[in-house]
């Protein structure tokens, strides 16, 4: 990176002249002096209403991209609302309105403006409320507060509801992270928070808390800095004793939520008698970010047979979009040469893959219900486990096969004929050149066979055929190297695969926004890609066409059904 003053000379002389011309002719500027401490900086005497601030200039490193900074030269001191917790002040110009022709002559003219309206340190009745430019978004406003509460509108709602004079009790969660403590409420008397997902209630830490409405107002709340403090204000203003006991006196009080005359919030933590003050992060996230063809996804039993790369990233983005409910199948466990293409981290190694990406969704979504096994359906598995497994597959709107095992495509290519299920399926090809979904409605395509039969009739036929013809992702060639396709790569396919998943689960009703039914995805150039993105659709309706129905013999089915009439019978005998 170069130094700006040191590549941009016109520059540097231009904002000399400008300083050397604002101190000839501003009389409140007493005097100025340059540095480099390593930045470039501009030290400033600054006199309003007679008193002298010292302040500090500094040139940013992208300068003129970026605008320069001005603070006290001592970073201990607070002269104005207008600054920012690591001293800066917040003038008319900044990140958000910057442009290249300000000098710092102009920044150092809004330096004055700012002190010689809030006259911060004069003992005068001379001062102004000055207007702020600009409003700070709720990031900006707490990356100061440790402590903070996580506030539904719901539970606003239900706070600013409570009587006066009664005391109530709140169990709350709180979550620890990157120096951070963020308080969720599960239950006040008998109010239970919607919005927390099952595995936060059984993790994490626990605390009570009493929450009570005083008759006082805001600005008396405002005075009090401990516990004693607020009983003697709740006892003056409500004749009401507080106490930091439970009624069953096993749980001691952590924290108190104190509600105001006017329903302000006022929420405390309590250590040492002392009232440690929490932000209150209000989520008024009221609008859904799901599409509207995504309403009906909710209805909708999903199973996914592998829960890999490709699965894990599908469960996960189905579940965003609205899924809740899932059969997950995998019998792999999470290890840490996963933790670079899957969804999981390392808090899930040495567990079942299934169980993490079943956790995982239960943190996404509070109602989503999620039916788990972890048994290996073409392994060395009970025939009963298998059959259970399988059974519960046919059931679900959507089967998912994520595995591009051949025997695992097989086995669940035969569910879904027999039970007139969707199957959606994919491949992820070596060293990330692309990749493959298709997909099989019973009625509307092919059945599977028959689709897995033309894409490699498609496969033989394609031109230029060579080497890398398509292999799973992990395929070692001749010299015992493995062809890696990056998270990237594995990501990009089965987010193709999760759209033609919501897709085929009727939420689109009749009409499918896929003209196909298989697409050869392009990644990269090679094979039959000719550049990036480059999407060959393999025609199948043909195949439908050809398909004919069984005939079964009259006589044969008549005798069928007549045995089993005959079982039923002895079953209910």
């Amino acid at each position: 990176m170069g130094i700006w003053y040191l590549t941009d000379l016109s520059r540097l002389a231009h904002e000399r002249n400008e300083l050397d011309r604002l101190q000839a002719n501003a009389s409140w500027l007493v005097g100025i002096k340059w540095s480099i401490e390593p930045r470039l900086t501009v030290k400033a005497d600054i006199k309003a209403h007679e008193l002298v601030y010292q302040v500090k200039l500094t040139y940013p490193d992208f300068f003129p991209a970026t605008p320069p900074y001005v603070a006290p030269i001592d970073s201990d001191v607070r002269w104005s609302e207008h600054q920012y917790s690591n001293g800066t002040l917040c003038l008319e110009w900044g990140p958000d309105n910057w442009h290249h022709d300000i000098t710092a002559a102009q920044m150092l003219e809004s330096t004055y403006r700012l002190l010689e309206a809030e006259n911060p340190l004069g003992q005068s009745e001379q001062h102004e409320i000055v207007p702020s430019r600009h409003f700070l978004t709720p990031g900006q406003s707490l990356r100061s507060k440790i402590f903070r509460m996580h506030m539904t509108e719901s539970l606003f709602d239900y706070l600013s509801a409570t009587e006066e004079k009664k005391v109530g009790h709140a169990t709350l969660k709180y979550v620890v992270e990157v120096g951070t403590i963020v308080y969720h409420v599960l239950q006040i008397n008998d109010y239970e928070n919607p919005h927390i997902p099952e595995p936060l209630k059984k993790s994490y830490g626990k605390e009570q808390w009493l929450v009570y409405r005083t008759s006082a107002t805001a600005e008396q709340v405002r005075e009090i800095k401990t516990f004693e403090n607020l009983q003697e204000l709740v006892k003056t203003h409500d004749e009401v004793v507080l106490t930091l006991t439970q009624p069953n006196g096993e749980d001691r009080i952590q924290g108190v939520i104190l509600i105001d005359q006017q329903a302000g919030m006022h929420l405390y933590y309590s250590s040492d008698d002392e009232l440690r003050d929490l932000a209150i992060l209000m989520d008024d996230s009221k609008n859904k970010r799901t599409p509207e063809f995504c309403q009906r996804l909710s209805e909708k039993r999903i199973a996914i047979v592998g829960l890999g790369s490709v699965g894990s990233k599908v469960a996960e983005s189905l579940c965003r979009m609205g899924a809740g409910k899932f059969y997950l199948v995998d019998e792999d466990l999470f290890l840490v040469g996963n933790l670079e293409r899957h969804s999981l981290d390392w808090r899930n190694v040495g567990f079942h893959k299934v169980d993490g990406i079943a956790q995982k969704l239960r943190y996404i979504s509070p109602t989503v219900t999620v039916e788990t096994t972890s048994i290996n359906l073409t392994g060395q598995e009970s025939n009963a486990a298998v059959n259970g497994a399988l059974v519960k597959i046919s059931t679900c709107d959507v089967i998912v096969d994520a595995t591009a095992n051949g025997q695992v495509f097989n086995l669940l290519a035969s569910i879904s004929t027999a039970s007139k299920k969707p199957l959606i399926w994919t491949e992820v090809y070596a060293g990330g050149i692309g990749g493959l979904v298709a997909r099989s409605r019973p009625g509307r395509d092919p059945n599977p066979q028959a689709m897995r039969q033309a894409y490699h009739q498609y496969t033989f036929d394609a031109p230029d055929i060579n080497s890398n013809i398509p292999a799973p992702y992990t395929i070692e060639n001749s010299d015992g190297e493995v062809y890696i396709a990056s998270d990237a790569d594995v990501s990009v396919i089965a987010s193709h695969l999760t759209r033609l998943v919501v897709d085929t689960a009727e939420v689109h009703s009749d009409k499918s926004m896929f003209p196909y039914s298989m697409y050869l995805i392009g990644l990269s150039e090679g094979w039959i890609f000719s550049q990036p993105f480059d999407t060959r659709p393999i025609q199948t309706d043909h195949l439908l066409q050809d398909e004919e129905p069984s005939l079964v013999d009259a006589k044969l089915n008549s005798e069928n059904v007549s045995f089993l009439m005959k079982l039923l019978e002895e079953k209910d005998d």
